[in-house]
């Protein structure tokens, strides 16, 4: 093993460790609905891990393919996140989420 490789691989390591620890935090304080925070921070700690090994062990691999494997566990995080914190109200295509039903209202009503 290279030098080069070792820190790749220590450092690499290190970052998807600090990743996970986030996203372990971050779950357990906004109560994400779906699994639980050790469930989410172990997705991360899987596919960071894997893109490293990938990244190590296949000298040849496309990095966006890497980078696309690395980046799948904190997005999926985050669209679960996304999806707890806003609730389950369906979508109105006639508001923005930061307007209130009421100020919506009554600014259809005076254009009419």
């Amino acid at each position: 093993m290279s030098v080069t490789t070792a820190l790749v691989a220590g450092g690499g390591g290190v970052a998807v460790a600090l990743i996970a620890a986030a996203v372990y935090r971050d779950a357990a304080r906004v109560g994400v609905d779906l699994g639980s925070p050790a469930t989410w921070a172990a997705l991360v700690v899987l596919t960071g891990g894997a893109s490293l090994v990938t990244l190590i062990l296949v000298p040849d691999a496309p990095l966006p393919g890497v980078l696309v494997l690395t980046a799948l566990g904190p997005l999926l995080y985050l669209l679960e996140r996304d999806d707890s914190m806003n609730g389950d109200d369906g979508a109105d295509p006639t508001r923005l989420p930061s307007q209130s039903g009421d100020s919506a209202d009554r600014g259809d009503e005076r254009d009419r």
